[in-house]
C-alpha cells in the first residue's frame, strides 16, 4: 500500500471495498442509505469542537499525526455517531449504536473513507493494487470480470469503466485495467496473495472448529470437482468467490483470511468455515490440492458436554415413560438438535430432529406414531451419543456426519423404481431409486411438497418432478447426471441445476447381475446403521409362469399377489387396496404383458420391467398408467373388500415377515416398549418371562450380543439397559430383513 499524505497509511485498504464488497458485508439497503449520508455531507473526520465536512476538505485539513495513527474516528449523521476505523477493515470497525452486526454508520464511514482514499490517490495508480479502485460511488461492480467453471482461465477485458464519468482519463484507466486482466487470472494480485498463504497458517487463523467442519465437507473431494463448481469475479483489490448453496465470499487485498467477507448473517464458526472453504476452492482452481491435516481432530469439551446432555435427556424421557411425554420433552430434543448442528455433529442433529418429531407425535396421540417407533428413534440417537463418547482419539467422520451438501459425479444410473407417496400430514412427493452400475451403490432422490402447497405438483408421469425431468423420462432407460449434489443425509438432491442425459435402453442391461449385486448390498454390516432401516430394495426375476392372480387377504384387508421367481422361490407381495399400483398390476396381468423383472421394496412392488413394442420398459405401479381391457376380477375383489369392511371392525396391522429371528425381535420389541412406555423400568410378570425366555433363545441362536443386552435389562434395570437392548434388536432386524 502506498503511504498517503493526509490519511493513515492503512486507509488504502478501504479502496478495495467497492459496492459489491460492502453489499456482501451489509446489504443493498444500508449501502443506499450510506450513500445518502455521504452525499449530504454528514460524514467526516471527528474533531473536537467542529462539524464534519466533505472528504476533500477533511483530507486537506488532516494533520501529519493522522498518518501514524492506528485508528481513525469518523463522525456519521446528525447527531454525529463516532465510528472507529482500523487497518482491519469494516469488520473490525467500532460503533456505539445498539445495532447488531454492520450498521448504517459503519457503511457510511467506509464509503467516506473510500472516497477520501480516492481523492488522495496518485494520477497514475498501480494497476494491480487497491489504489486502482474507482473513486466516487464505487462502481467496481461494473468493472468486475467473471470466470466461470467452463470459461478460460484468463479474464475477459470487457466492461471495464468508471461509474458516472466518461472522460479520456477514465477511458485510459479502463483500457489499462482490461489489459491487465487479459494477462490471465494467475497474474491477479489478490489471487496471488491468497495462493501465497500457508495452509497451516490459514487453518490456525480461522480456528479448529472451522477446520473440522470443512474437513468433514470437502476432505477427499476431487479438486477438479471443486474447481468446476467455483465462480470467481475480480475487481481491483478484491475477489468474489461463489459456489452452489453457499453465500458470496469476498477476499480483500491485504486483510488476510480473517478479513474475508461472508454475505449474510452467520455464527462466528460458520463465518470462518465459509472463508476456509473459499480458500480451499481458490487453491483447487489453481490446480493445488489442499493439504488436509494428518493430525486427527478429537472431540472438543463442548462437544462432549453436548453428547452427555443429549444422552441424559433421552434417558430421562425413558425413565418418565414415553406415554407420559409432553411437548416440553420434544422441545428439549429440538434444542439439543440445534446445539448439535452448531457443535459440528450433523448426524446426531438429524437423529435428534427425527426423535423430537416422534415424541411430538406421541404427545399429540397421533395414530401414525406409536411408542415402539418412538423408542427406536430414541435408542438410535442415544446409541450414537455413546459411540461418540467412547472415542478417545479422533471419531470416525461417518459418526459425525456431513454438515454440507457436496457435489458428486455418479456413474451410469440404472432406474429401479419411482414411487409416489402421500404422508398422513397431507404432504406428498416422489422417491426414485437407481443402481449406480459403475460405483456399485444404491442411489435415491426424493422431492415433495407440504400439504396445500404448489398445486402444480401432482401425481403424473408427464410433468417435470425431479432434475427438470418427468417420471416417464427418468424411467426410459439408463442415464447420467451432470451437476449432481448429494445432501447431508446421503441421498441425491432434486435440484433443477442437475441435468439428465439418457444413455440408451434396457435391452443391453444384465438384470440378473444387478439382482445379485443388490442382494449382496443388503447384507453385511453396512446394512445396519443408527438411522431407522429403509425397506430392503431387491430386483426379482419372476418365472414366466410364476405370476399368480391378485387375491384378497380378508384378515388384514390387503390385496396379495403371489409371484414365483426363476429360482423357484415364492414371494407374497402386498398391494394397498384402492390404489393405482393394484390397478396397474391388474392391467398388466389382463393384457398378458411379459414381466421380465420387478423392483420390490419391502414386500411391495415398486417397479415392473415389461416387454413391449420397441423393447423393455419400466413401469411405476404408483404413477404410471397403461390402457387395459375389462378388469372384471379386479372389480370383484374391490366389491369383496367393500363388503368385508362393512362387516368387520378395524383391521389389524399386516403380519411381519416370517422367520425365527424376526419373530424373536418382534417379541422383544413389544416387551421393551412396554417397559419404556410406562416408565416401570423393572420387568415383571409376562414382560419378565418374555425377556428371560427370549434371552435363552438368543443364546441358542448364537446371538450373544443380544442375549447380553437382555440379561442387563433384568440385572441392571434402567433407561440405559432398555435403550441398549432396543438398539441391538433394531440392528439385528436391519441385518436380517
Amino acid at each position: 500500500m502506498n503511504r498517503m499524505s493526509g490519511l493513515p497509511a492503512w486507509s488504502a485498504v478501504y479502496a478495495a471495498f467497492d459496492d459489491v464488497a460492502l453489499e456482501a458485508l451489509a446489504n443493498r439497503g444500508l449501502l443506499r442509505r450510506g450513500r445518502v449520508e455521504v452525499a449530504a455531507g454528514r460524514v467526516g473526520v471527528q474533531e473536537a469542537g467542529r462539524p464534519t465536512g466533505s472528504a476533500n476538505e477533511m483530507v486537506a485539513e488532516s494533520t501529519e499525526s493522522a498518518e501514524s495513527a492506528e485508528t481513525l474516528t469518523v463522525a456519521v449523521g446528525r447527531p454525529a455517531v463516532p465510528v472507529v476505523l482500523t487497518a482491519g477493515g469494516p469488520q473490525e470497525a467500532r460503533c456505539p449504536c445498539p445495532v447488531a452486526g454492520v450498521c448504517i454508520h459503519v457503511v457510511a464511514a467506509c464509503l467516506w473513507m473510500r472516497e477520501a482514499v480516492a481523492a488522495e490517490a496518485p494520477a497514475e495508480p498501480d494497476p494491480g493494487g487497491p489504489a486502482a479502485a474507482v473513486p466516487g460511488t464505487g462502481g467496481a461492480a461494473e468493472n468486475e470480470q467473471s470466470v466461470g467453471p467452463s470459461e478460460s482461465r484468463a479474464f475477459s477485458g470487457e466492461g471495464v469503466g468508471t461509474a458516472g464519468t466518461a472522460d479520456a482519463e477514465d477511458a485510459e484507466d479502463a483500457e489499462d485495467a482490461a489489459n491487465t486482466a487479459a494477462r490471465g487470472e494467475d497474474e491477479d494480485p489478490v489471487l496471488a496473495e491468497v495462493l501465497a498463504w500457508e495452509p497451516a497458517v490459514v487453518e490456525k487463523a480461522l480456528g479448529v472448529a472451522a477446520l473440522r467442519r470443512v474437513t468433514a465437507a470437502l476432505a477427499g473431494t476431487d479438486p477438479d470437482i471443486l474447481a468446476a463448481d467455483t465462480l470467481v469475479t475480480r475487481a481491483p483489490g478484491r475477489l468474489s468467490v461463489t459456489w452452489p448453496n453457499a453465500p458470496e465470499v469476498v477476499v480483500i487485498a491485504g486483510l488476510g483470511p480473517r478479513g474475508m467477507i461472508v454475505a449474510g448473517r452467520h455464527t462466528q464458526v460458520v463465518h470462518a468455515a465459509w472463508r476456509l472453504q473459499a480458500v480451499v476452492r481458490l487453491f483447487a482452481r489453481a490446480g493445488r490440492a489442499w493439504p488436509w491435516p494428518t493430525r486427527k481432530i478429537v472431540l472438543s469439551a463442548d462437544q462432549r458436554r453436548l453428547l452427555a446432555s443429549a444422552a441424559a435427556a433421552v434417558e430421562g424421557l425413558i425413565a418418565a415413560g414415553i406415554s407420559h411425554a409432553g411437548p416440553r420433552s420434544a422441545d428439549e430434543l429440538d434444542r439439543l438438535a440445534q446445539a448439535a448442528r452448531l457443535e459440528e455433529i450433523p448426524r446426531l442433529a438429524r437423529l435428534l430432529t427425527s426423535t423430537a418429531a416422534a415424541v411430538h407425535a406421541v404427545a399429540r396421540r397421533d395414530d401414525a406414531m406409536d411408542e415402539s417407533a418412538a423408542l427406536s428413534a430414541l435408542a438410535a440417537a442415544w446409541s450414537l451419543t455413546r459411540a461418540l463418547e467412547a472415542t478417545s482419539a479422533a471419531p470416525d467422520p461417518a459418526l459425525l456426519g456431513r454438515a454440507d451438501a457436496e457435489r458428486v459425479q455418479p456413474g451410469l444410473l440404472m432406474p429401479l423404481s419411482a414411487t409416489w407417496w402421500l404422508a398422513p400430514s397431507g404432504s406428498r412427493g416422489l422417491t426414485a431409486r437407481f443402481w449406480d452400475m459403475e460405483n456399485r451403490r444404491l442411489e435415491s432422490v426424493t422431492t415433495g411438497r407440504a400439504a396445500g402447497a404448489d398445486p402444480t405438483f401432482h401425481c403424473a408421469d408427464n410433468i417435470p418432478l425431479v432434475w427438470g425431468a418427468s417420471v416417464r423420462a427418468l424411467l426410459s432407460g439408463p442415464l447420467r447426471l451432470t451437476g449432481a449434489t448429494r445432501r447431508t443425509d446421503g441421498v441425491l438432491a432434486p435440484s433443477a441445476r442437475t441435468t439428465v442425459r439418457h444413455c440408451g435402453g434396457y435391452d443391453d442391461i444384465d438384470l440378473a447381475a444387478i439382482a445379485h449385486e443388490l442382494r449382496a448390498l443388503q447384507r453385511g454390516p453396512g446394512a445396519a446403521g443408527f438411522e431407522a432401516p429403509l425397506p430392503p430394495v431387491r430386483l426379482m426375476l419372476p418365472d414366466p409362469s410364476g405370476l399368480g392372480r391378485i387375491d384378497l387377504d380378508e384378515i388384514h384387508q390387503q390385496y396379495v399377489w403371489p409371484v414365483c421367481d426363476t429360482a423357484g422361490e415364492e414371494h407374497l407381495l402386498r398391494l394397498v387396496p384402492d390404489s393405482t399400483e393394484a390397478a396397474l398390476i391388474a392391467a398388466v396381468l389382463t393384457r398378458d404383458l411379459p414381466v421380465v423383472a420387478m423392483t420390490v421394496e419391502g414386500d411391495r412392488p415398486a417397479g415392473i420391467y415389461v416387454r413391449r413394442e420397441g423393447g423393455l420398459a419400466l413401469l411405476s405401479p404408483s404413477i404410471s398408467s397403461i390402457r387395459a381391457g375389462r378388469l372384471g376380477f379386479y372389480h370383484r375383489l374391490a366389491e369383496r373388500l367393500e363388503r368385508l369392511r362393512a362387516e368387520t371392525a378395524a383391521p389389524t396391522p399386516p403380519p411381519s415377515a416370517s422367520g425365527l429371528i424376526e419373530s424373536l425381535c418382534e417379541d422383544l420389541r413389544e416387551a421393551l416398549t412396554a417397559l419404556a412406555a410406562s416408565g416401570a423400568l423393572r420387568a415383571q410378570g409376562r414382560t419378565a418371562h418374555v425377556l428371560t425366555s427370549r434371552a435363552r433363545r438368543a443364546r441358542e441362536l448364537q446371538l450373544e450380543t443380544l442375549a447380553a443386552a437382555l440379561t442387563r435389562v433384568e440385572d441392571e434395570p434402567g433407561p440405559q439397559a432398555i435403550l441398549r437392548a432396543c438398539a441391538v434388536v433394531d440392528r439385528i432386524r436391519a441385518l436380517t430383513r
